[in-house]
C-alpha cells in the first residue's frame, strides 16, 4: 500500500528518446507556423491596392491647343510618364508631376470634353475643358468712315464678353461697345489709320478687311469766287466724295446742286435764294473749312415755269417766285409772248378758259375746258373741248375739228402735258395733234388736223393704235410726234414705240429696248435739230434727232413735259415729279431746283412727289 505521492522513477532510455523527438517536432512545427505567419503578413502588405487618382480642378478650363493646363487633385503618380492624361479621349503630354499636381499640354487633336487622369490606381474624370477656336472676320460695315463712327464686325468665335475681344484698326486699339459670338460693334479709334482690322481673343487672332478712314474735305479754291444764281462754279480741294449725291454743298446755308464730282473737284450750280457768305462741303468724313463766295446780281433772262405746288396750288414761278393762278383747276400748257404769260387748263367753273397774266378769259359759258394754247403776234389760239367735241378758238371764235369718226386729243398717252398739242405757222394755218378711230373699231390712227381737217399718219391696220401728241411747225415743214403700239402675232402689245413724222413721213426714233411705258409729250425744232421729250420705260427721256441723250440726267423726272431754246444757245427742259419731290428744270443739262435744300414739308417747302412742272418759257 502506497501513501502520498509515489516516488519518481526515471524513464527508460527508449522513453527518453521518444519524448525528445516529440519536443523537437513540436518546436519545428511552431517555427514553421511563425514563418508562415510572417510570410502571410508580408504578402498581405505587398498586395494592398494603390489609391485611385482624384481631380479637383483644372486651370484654365478653356484655351487653345498647346496651352499649359494645370490639374490639381491627389494620388497622382510622381513620375510624369506614369500618368495618362486625356482631353476628351486625346492623349496629352504631362510635362511635370507631383502627387497633387500635374502640368500638361492641351493636345492639338483634342476637342471640348472631360479631362481624365489614369494611374495604376485607376482613372479620375475631371471637369470639361473647352477648346477655344480662333476668331474669323467675314466683313466690316461700313468699310470706310470717320474716326468715332460705330463699325460692325461680323465673323465667328468672338468672345461674348466685350472686354475679352481686342480689336485694332491698323494697330490702334478700338473700344468694343457690344459683343456676341458672331458680331462686334466697335468705335473707330481717333488715332487709327487706314489699314486692316484685327480681332484677338483667347482663341487667337483674325485679320479682316482694310478699313479706310474718311477725312473731312477741304476747300482750296472756288472758281469763280463770285457769280449769279444759276451759274456753275468749280470747287477745288481734297477728300470730296466721288459720288456727287454724297457731297452736300451749302452757300451760306443754302444747299446747292452738285452736277459732277471727283475726290478733288466739284462742279455745282449756285443756288437761287442763297446769299453772299461762306461755302462749305460736307461728306461722310465731316465738314470742310468755310470759303468765301459773293453773289452777283443776276443778268440772265426771266424764267417762267408752270406747275403745281402743294402749298399754293396751280400757278407759275418767275425766277423762283411762285404766283398762283386763280380759279384754275389744273394746268395743261403755257406759252409766253413778250412779258405776257398765257396758261390753258380746266377752270373751277368748268368752262373753256385761258389765263393772261393770271387773269381768266372765258371762251364759252358751256361746259368744257382748254388744254393747249398758242400765241402768234396779236392772235391767241386755244385748243379745247365742249361737251365732248373738240374746238380751236382764235381770239374767242370757235372752229370745230372735223373728223370721219370719233377722235381723241390729249388722251392718257400724253397725260396732262399738252404744250405742243397746238401749233400755228406764219400764214395762220392751225395744226392740232391727236388721233381718230378706225371706223367703228377700237384702233386709233395717229392724226393731225390742219385748219380743222384731219390728216391720218397711220392707217390702224398694220400695227396697233397710234396717237399724235405733239406738233411743231418750222418753216414749211410739219413735225408731229407721238406713240405707236407694236403688237405680237397674238395681238399683245409689246412696245409703245415713240414716233416722229416729218411732213407725214415716219422718221426713226431709237429706244434701247421695247417698253409699254413710253410716251411723247413735247417737241422742239431748232435748225437741223429735232428734240422730243417724253417718257421711256417709265422715266423721263429726251431724244435729239432720234437718239436718246443724257439718259441718267433726265430719268430723275417722271416725264419730260416741255422743251425751250433760249437765244439759240441755252436749252431749258422741264420734268414732272422730280425724283426728290421738288419742282425742277434743267438748263443745258444742269439740274436746277425751285426749292433748293427743301427736304421736309413746311410752309416754305412742298417736297412731295405730287409736284409737277408742266411748261417753261424764258424771256
Amino acid at each position: 500500500m502506497q501513501t502520498g505521492m509515489e516516488p519518481w522513477m526515471p524513464l527508460p532510455i527508449n522513453a527518453k528518446k521518444t519524448t525528445n523527438k516529440v519536443m523537437k517536432n513540436t518546436i519545428k512545427y511552431s517555427l514553421l507556423m511563425i514563418l508562415a505567419a510572417l510570410i502571410t503578413l508580408s504578402g498581405c502588405k505587398k498586395n494592398n491596392p494603390v489609391p485611385a487618382p482624384v481631380i479637383n480642378a483644372i486651370s484654365p478650363s478653356s484655351g487653345v491647343a498647346g496651352i499649359a493646363v494645370t490639374i490639381n487633385g491627389s494620388n497622382f503618380n510622381t513620375s510624369a510618364s506614369a500618368n495618362t492624361v486625356k482631353f476628351n479621349g486625346a492623349a496629352a503630354v504631362v510635362t511635370s508631376a507631383t502627387s497633387g499636381t500635374l502640368i500638361v499640354t492641351a493636345p492639338a487633336g483634342g476637342s471640348t470634353g472631360t479631362v481624365t487622369v489614369t494611374t495604376t490606381g485607376g482613372t479620375a474624370i475631371g471637369p470639361v475643358f473647352t477648346y477655344l477656336q480662333a476668331p474669323t472676320i467675314s466683313s466690316i460695315n461700313p468699310i470706310s468712315a470717320k474716326a468715332g463712327s460705330a463699325i460692325t464686325i461680323t465673323g465667328t468665335n468672338f468672345d461674348v464678353t466685350a472686354a475679352n475681344n481686342i480689336v485694332k484698326f491698323n494697330g490702334t486699339v478700338a473700344v468694343v461697345t457690344s459683343a456676341t459670338s458672331t458680331s462686334l460693334v466697335v468705335t473707330a479709334p481717333a488715332a487709327g489709320s487706314s489699314g486692316a482690322v484685327m480681332v484677338t481673343n483667347l482663341g487667337g487672332t483674325a485679320t479682316g478687311p482694310v478699313f479706310t478712314y474718311l477725312q473731312a474735305p477741304t476747300i482750296t479754291t472756288i472758281s469763280p469766287a463770285s457769280a449769279a444764281a444759276g451759274s456753275s462754279v468749280t470747287i477745288t480741294g481734297t477728300n470730296f466724295d466721288a459720288t456727287a449725291a454724297n457731297d452736300i454743298v451749302n452757300f451760306n446755308g443754302t444747299a446747292a446742286s452738285v452736277t459732277s464730282a471727283s475726290v478733288s473737284q466739284l462742279v455745282v450750280v449756285v443756288p437761287a435764294g442763297g446769299t453772299s457768305g461762306n461755302v462749305t462741303v460736307t461728306t461722310s468724313g465731316g465738314t470742310s473749312n468755310a470759303f468765301a463766295f459773293t453773289y452777283l446780281a443776276s443778268t440772265g433772262p426771266n424764267i417762267y415755269i408752270l406747275g403745281s405746288d402743294t402749298r399754293y396750288g396751280i400757278g407759275y414761278w418767275k425766277n423762283f417766285t411762285f404766283t398762283p393762278t386763280t380759279a384754275c383747276l389744273s394746268a395743261y400748257a403755257m406759252v409766253g409772248s413778250g412779258n405776257n404769260i398765257y396758261v390753258a387748263g380746266p377752270s373751277t367753273a368748268q368752262t373753256p378758259t385761258y389765263w393772261l397774266n393770271n387773269t381768266a378769259v372765258q371762251l364759252s359759258a358751256q361746259t368744257g375746258y382748254t388744254f393747249s394754247i398758242f400765241v402768234s403776234g396779236p392772235d391767241v389760239y386755244c385748243l379745247g373741248n365742249i361737251n365732248g367735241n373738240y374746238f380751236v378758238w382764235k381770239n374767242g371764235t370757235a372752229t370745230a375739228l372735223n373728223s370721219t369718226s370719233l377722235s381723241t386729243i390729249g388722251g392718257s398717252i400724253a397725260g396732262y402735258y399738252l404744250n405742243n398739242g397746238l401749233a400755228v405757222n406764219n400764214t395762220g394755218d392751225v395744226y392740232v395733234a391727236g388721233a381718230q378711230y378706225l371706223g367703228n373699231s377700237t384702233i386709233l390712227k395717229a392724226t393731225y388736223w390742219k385748219n380743222g381737217n384731219p390728216v391720218d399718219l397711220t392707217d390702224g391696220i398694220h400695227t396697233g393704235s397710234a396717237w399724235a401728241t405733239a406738233v411743231y411747225i418750222s418753216g414749211p415743214d410739219v413735225y408731229v410726234a407721238g406713240i405707236e403700239e407694236i403688237r405680237d402675232v397674238n395681238g399683245g402689245i409689246v412696245n409703245g414705240a415713240p414716233r416722229l413724222w416729218k411732213n407725214g413721213v415716219s422718221v426713226p426714233i431709237s429706244t434701247p429696248a421695247n417698253s409699254i411705258f413710253n410716251s411723247v409729250s413735247s417737241i422742239l425744232v431748232a435748225g437741223p435739230d429735232v428734240y422730243i421729250g417724253g417718257q421711256y420705260n417709265g422715266a423721263g427721256a429726251v431724244w435729239k434727232n432720234g437718239a436718246l441723250i443724257s439718259t441718267s440726267t433726265y430719268a430723275v423726272a417722271e416725264n419730260i413735259s416741255s422743251i425751250f431754246l433760249y437765244n439759240n444757245t441755252d436749252l431749258y427742259i422741264t420734268g414732272a415729279s422730280s425724283s426728290n419731290g421738288n419742282n425742277c428744270y434743267w438748263k443745258n443739262g444742269n439740274f436746277v431746283e425751285m426749292d433748293p435744300g427743301c427736304n421736309v414739308v413746311s410752309a416754305n417747302c412742298a417736297h412731295t412727289f405730287a409736284n409737277q412742272v408742266i411748261s417753261i418759257y424764258v424771256k
